[in-house]
C-alpha cells in the first residue's frame, strides 16, 4: 500500500504541471480561431470539467501506461477537433525540444531534475493526447469524422451525452494500453526519446 502511494503521488506531481499547461494551451488556441462571440466567457473554461479530470485521476490510480485528460471544447466539430489535434502535435514537440535540453544540462548533484522530467511528460501526454484523436469518440478527429454523416450521427449524440463517463471507463481499462499504447504510442514515444538522447550528447 505504501509503494502504491507513493507511486501515485509521484505521479501526480510530475503530470499536473504539464496537464495543466497542455489543456490551457488547447483552450486558448481554440478560442483564438473562434468567432468572438462564440468563445468561452468564463476563465479556465476548459479545465473546468469532471471529463477532464475524472479521466485523468482514473488512469493515474489504476497505473494505466496511457495517460489522458480530454479537455471540454467549446463547440463540437471537426475543425476543434484539428485545433486540438495539433494543439497537442506541436507541444508534443514542443516538449520533445525541451526534454533534449534537459538531457544535455542535468542539474546540479542533490537538486531533483524536475526540468527534466517535466518536458518528459509534456512530450508524452500531449503524444497520448494526439493519438486519442485516432478513437472513433466525440469530440475526437476521428469520431468528428464519423459521427458527421446522417447515419451515424445518433450513435454520436448517445455518446456525447454520455461521454464523461465513457471517457472515464476508457481511461480505466487497459484497452488503451493495449490497443493505442502498444501498437502506436510506445514505439513512437521510444522514437522520441533515443532520438533525444543521442541528440543531446
Amino acid at each position: 500500500m505504501d509503494a502504491w502511494l507513493e507511486i501515485i503521488t509521484r505521479q501526480f506531481m510530475l503530470y499536473s504541471l504539464p496537464v495543466i499547461i497542455s489543456l490551457s494551451v488547447a483552450g486558448m488556441l481554440e478560442a483564438r480561431f473562434l468567432p468572438s462571440e462564440k468563445r468561452p466567457k468564463k476563465p479556465f473554461h476548459n479545465l473546468a470539467w469532471k471529463g477532464t479530470w475524472l479521466p485523468f485521476i482514473a488512469s493515474i490510480l489504476l497505473g494505466r501506461a496511457v495517460i489522458i485528460a480530454p479537455p471540454r471544447p467549446v463547440e463540437p466539430g471537426i475543425r476543434t477537433a484539428l485545433i486540438h489535434l495539433a494543439a497537442h502535435v506541436a507541444l508534443c514537440a514542443t516538449g520533445w525540444l525541451l526534454y533534449t535540453w534537459a538531457l544535455a544540462h542535468q542539474p546540479p548533484a542533490g537538486l531533483p531534475p524536475l526540468h527534466h522530467w517535466w518536458a518528459k511528460v509534456l512530450m508524452y501526454f500531449n503524444l497520448c493526447m494526439a493519438c486519442m484523436h485516432l478513437l472513433p469518440l466525440p469530440g475526437m478527429l476521428i469520431g468528428e469524422l464519423l459521427f458527421s454523416r446522417q447515419s451515424l450521427r445518433r450513435i454520436g449524440d448517445w455518446m456525447a451525452a454520455y461521454s464523461v463517463w465513457l471517457l472515464t471507463l476508457i481511461a480505466a481499462l487497459p484497452l488503451l494500453d493495449a490497443l493505442a499504447g502498444q501498437s502506436v504510442i510506445f514505439p513512437i514515444y521510444e522514437m522520441l526519446a533515443s532520438q533525444a538522447a543521442s541528440l543531446s550528447r
